[in-house]
């Protein structure tokens, strides 16, 4: 267990020491690649406004915050599915598909896989005539582990593969394919005390090198983010539970990008019926209102919504998803 904690943290620092390179943020403002790494898994989350780094508990920690695979006890299956403009477009749509358990004297793995389908678009050339439809979409495998690294605190690491597949060779009159890959990593931290109703984290997300898809001129960077949260553990008894949560966002790609506040809440009873809500204050996405949803268990099956913001213009969305444990 110590070699594996050391390997941990020396693979960590190298991480960091190549990450250096890649947290200079840009001037200005402007949109980072590869939105599939940007957008939230999980109905809960979503539910409770988003704020769930430091509270996350199924197989979206690959996700959220990988030191929480640490404090996994079981095994977990979560799926979710999402049409992300539904009053546009019946062809976008986002899912997830992840899998977290508890490995025995050591911590816990996971793995996920994320798709974005961008729908199809009609393909046109130089002159302004139509071609083919033609598909777009993005796809990013992962793997997560996270130990106890001492005394309640937890530290976990996420490693993904990015394919962004936008359009075909000639496709607008561009010369060369609108394909491009990547990878990134995520690092995690989580302190939750023994016998106190706080717990913190802190994860630096899509730490990696830009996307290139015509030629290195033309590269792009991907959504690298610092969020910090706090988890309040109001009341745990058996019959029921009181969460309240908050989680800080701030890019790390572009330096007058605005933080994201997240405020989240959630009441359970008997791990059965779960009621949550909560707040969005993203000013640079325009979406600064209220998310609500529900969570109804039935033996190992968990069944989440939720109703969420988008920014003006678009109508609230409505997520979906189910986690099986085992």
């Amino acid at each position: 267990m110590r070699m594996v904690k050391l390997c941990l943290v020396l693979f960590l620092g190298l991480v960091l020491s190549a990450a250096m390179g890649w947290l200079e943020p840009a001037q200005g403002q402007g949109t980072a690649a590869a939105a599939s790494l940007l957008i939230t898994p999980g109905a809960r989350a979503d539910a409770m406004g988003r704020a769930h780094s430091a509270v996350v508990n199924d197989a979206t920690a690959n996700w959220w915050n990988p030191a929480a695979l640490g404090m996994m006890e079981d095994r977990i299956f979560s799926l979710m599915h999402t049409q992300l403009v539904p009053d546009l477009a019946d062809d976008v749509y986002y899912e997830y598909l992840g899998y977290a358990q508890h490995l025995k004297g050591w911590g816990g793995i996971g793995f996920n896989i994320i798709f974005l389908s961008y729908g199809t678009s009609p393909e046109v050339d130089d002159f302004g005539n139509p071609g083919d439809d033609f598909y777009s979409f993005e796809v990013s495998p992962g793997v997560s582990a996270g130990i106890r690294l001492v005394k309640d605190l937890y530290g976990g690491v996420s490693l993904k593969f990015v394919h962004v597949d936008l359009a075909p060779e000639g496709a607008g009159g561009i010369e060369g394919e609108g394909k491009g890959n990547t990878f990134a990593a995520d690092l995690g931290l989580l302190y939750r005390p023994t016998n106190t109703p706080v717990s913190l984290s802190a994860v630096v997300q899509n730490l990696g090198p830009n996307i290139v898809f015509l030629s290195s001129d033309d590269s792009q960077p991907i959504g690298r983010n610092l969020r910090l949260g706090l988890g309040l553990y109001l009341m745990e008894t058996e019959d029921m539970g009181v969460l309240a949560s908050f989680d800080f966002n701030k890019s790390l790609v572009y330096s007058n990008e605005k933080p994201i506040y997240n405020w989240g809440a959630e009441w359970a009873y008997r791990n059965v019926l779960a009621l949550r809500a909560g707040y969005i204050h993203d000013k640079q996405g325009e979406i600064i209102d209220p998310t609500f949803g529900f969570g109804l268990a039935y033996h190992k099956f968990t069944f989440e919504y939720a109703s969420v913001p988008q920014a003006e213009g678009l109508d609230r969305v409505s997520k979906f998803s189910i986690n099986y444990r085992f």
